[in-house]
């Protein structure tokens, strides 16, 4: 599934090309992709594409309506802007716009979803303060680890709370701060609790200049793979040893996702 990272790519590449765009209507070829929580989807029809950004893992097409519409790509989905009039393979829905192109939602295993959003995205999508935000400093980061027994790894995961970081930038930021994944989020000590926002906000910077990381079938809206997957330090490396010690790298499951650290540099 694209993390932040991936997403940021993703919504920096269609900004570019569909930005000013009048989307003369709403095709859409099943039902389902449309969040039943959406606002009509038909009425995007005479709006306008002011801009294209990010919420946590959603790309936002933001209307000069005021509206916005939040697509979630889940684990195939794929936004592709074509000048074929014609649905392309897995084609779910698409945008037309006026003259001519399409921006064309596609998704294999129809895990993706649109939804047409009035107000603030962010509080109807319940996605939490973003880890690259001015706002997620040093005070905000202990605010939300204050007395909690939920393991850090975990805590990083949860969007209501953080939106964006997903398994593989968890992973490599807690690698990096040397903190175990198991590790109470409320007994991080000051220094850990900097280290790993100082960790945490590189590694996702680091990801977007490299255009994220293609470590399943993810690409860009250019149809590129990432390059951050070629620096990664322990995500997928369980076995493998350690860049640092060389202890072999190990894989536990936590809260159902598969984490990987090293057991000697990660205390």
């Amino acid at each position: 599934m694209p993390e932040l990272p991936e997403v940021e790519t993703i919504a920096r590449g269609l900004s570019a090309v569909i930005t000013g765009r009048r989307i003369a209507r709403v095709d859409v070829s099943w039902q389902r992709t449309i969040d039943a929580r959406s606002e009509p989807i038909q009425t995007l029809g005479g709006d306008t594409v002011a801009g294209v950004g990010r919420v946590g893992k959603f790309v936002a097409i933001e209307l000069a309506s005021g509206r916005t519409l939040a697509i979630h790509l889940r684990m195939t989905g794929r936004l592709i802007v074509t000048d074929s009039p014609e649905p392309l393979a897995h084609e779910r829905a698409a945008l037309a716009f006026v003259g001519s192109g399409r921006l064309a939602f596609c998704d294999a295993r129809k895990f993706g979803r649109l939804r047409l959003i009035e107000g603030d995205p962010g509080a109807a999508l319940r996605v939490g303060i973003d880890p690259l935000s001015a706002a997620f400093d040093e005070t905000a980061f202990a605010a939300l680890l204050a007395r909690r027994t939920t393991p850090i790894k975990v805590l990083l995961l949860d969007q209501r709370r953080i939106g964006g970081v997903g398994n593989i930038y968890a992973c490599e930021a807690l690698y990096r701060a040397r903190v175990r994944p198991t590790r109470r989020s409320g007994r991080l000590t000051r220094l850990q609790r900097r280290e790993l926002l100082g960790a945490l906000q590189k590694v996702l910077k680091r990801a977007i200049e490299m255009r994220g990381s293609s470590v399943d079938d993810y690409v860009d809206a250019e149809g590129l793979q990432g390059e951050f997957q070629n620096q990664l330090t322990v995500y997928g490396r369980a076995g493998l040893p350690c860049r640092r010690c060389r202890t072999p790298i190990k894989r536990i499951v936590l809260a159902q996702r598969g984490t990987f650290y090293c057991p000697v540099c990660q205390q």
